[in-house]
């Protein structure tokens, strides 16, 4: 796309997640859709809680391929992420990610890479993902396997060996990429996972601060025996200091925000000026077909249309939920921190385009986008 066109199309999704927040009503689709496919697993890790909640529920394939339909019909700029439990436990997971992709959805997995062999590898890498995320929660065995399970630790790498041995062999497979949890039990090590997956050939490391219900973000609880408190806050900062250096030089790391925020985040102290919701952004399905940003289920897949979900009572006392909550939460998918303010969305959009020959042009075209919401304003008001 081009930069002008790409501008353009960015302002207009700003506007609509802004308005969206704004006016509590979904003019914007989300953009992060997690299908939980089941949350059957080969791991039982000490901060997951998906495998003691909706056993033996897996969501049929015929409903995961509606839903994909319908989000392409959207024609917007999202995201599928297959997860679970263990996504690849899933029979038929490459008939779902081969749906998405032949659609032209882009399509992500995250797996705990305790299945991929060279074979699995293979299949992965040819089968359409834009990125497939392998768990890495230590810099040693040790302290990975603690966490996970024993063994764990060996089998993480050796996927990411395959998957990038595979890769070689098709060049247009998916980014390989590691998530690495932070948590107390690896404060100490964080900044050491960069050079043992940038030794093994892994293309992007994100970290992401440990959260204690997965599916609910307002009922969790710094009290867990992960949570970083006290000295380990110091540590924390100093392994930050190491990341953010080496994020500079070399790349590598994906920050989705500031990674300092994770000390406000642990210490309880983030706030709604620094980091916020909306609501509007994450979608999850669960194993059952449940729909939910976070917190209580707002429809069902099976039952009806995600547009129909979104646009259900439950969604919107959900959302409104969300608004009011005062937890600290830095989950990236919950947050779209570009369209927080309307000046910041107006400053960007003249920004990119004020060395372009038809920038006026392009300011008419976004005047009237902007106008188009005043009317839905002026609406809502005398609703």
């Amino acid at each position: 796309m081009h930069k002008t066109a790409e501008a353009l199309s960015e302002f207009e999704r700003n506007l609509q997640y802004h308005f969206s927040e704004v006016l509590e009503y979904p003019f914007a689709k989300p953009h992060w859709i997690y299908i939980s496919l089941s949350h059957a697993c080969t791991f039982n890790c000490r901060m997951c809680g998906v495998v003691k909640i909706l056993k033996g529920y897996e969501l049929p394939a015929a409903g995961v391929k509606r839903a994909l339909d319908e989000i392409k019909g959207w024609q917007r700029d999202c995201a599928i992420v297959f997860t679970g439990g263990e996504p690849f436990l899933r029979k038929d997971i490459f008939e779902l990610i081969a749906h998405a992709a032949q659609n032209g959805l882009t399509t992500e997995a995250v797996s705990n890479g305790s299945l991929i062999d060279r074979d699995l590898a293979e299949r992965i890498v040819s089968s359409g993902l834009k990125n497939i995320a392998v768990s890495l929660d230590g810099a040693t065995e040790q302290t990975h396997d603690f966490i996970r399970q024993k063994g764990a630790y060996s089998k993480a790498l050796c996927a990411l060996r395959c998957l990038v041995e595979a890769k070689k062999k098709h060049p247009r497979g998916p980014q390989i990429s590691v998530w690495t949890t932070i948590m107390k039990e690896n404060v100490r090590e964080l900044s050491a996972v960069i050079p043992l997956v940038q030794g093994l050939g892994v293309e992007c490391l994100v970290y992401h601060p440990v959260i204690v219900a997965q599916d609910d973000m307002q009922n969790t609880s710094p009290d867990a025996p992960f949570w970083i408190r006290g000295d380990d806050l110091d540590v924390l900062k100093g392994q930050i200091d190491t990341i953010v250096e080496f994020q500079r030089r070399n790349g590598l790391v994906a920050f989705l925000h500031d990674p300092y925020l994770w000390i406000d985040y642990f210490r309880g102290t983030l706030s709604k000026q620094t980091w916020k919701c909306n609501p509007f952004v994450f979608l999850n399905i669960g194993p059952d077909g449940d729909a939910r940003s976070c917190g209580a289920a707002f429809g069902n897949i099976q039952k009806a249309t995600l547009g129909d979900c979104l646009k259900s009572p439950e969604a919107h006392a959900s959302r409104r939920l969300m608004k009011a909550c005062r937890k600290p939460c830095l989950q990236t998918c919950w947050a779209h921190p570009e369209s927080d303010s309307l000046p910041a969305i107006i400053g960007s959009f003249l920004e990119k385009i004020k060395d372009d020959p038809r920038r006026a042009q392009l300011l008419r075209q976004a005047l009237r986008m902007l106008e188009k919401f005043e009317d839905e304003v002026s609406a809502y008001k005398n609703d």
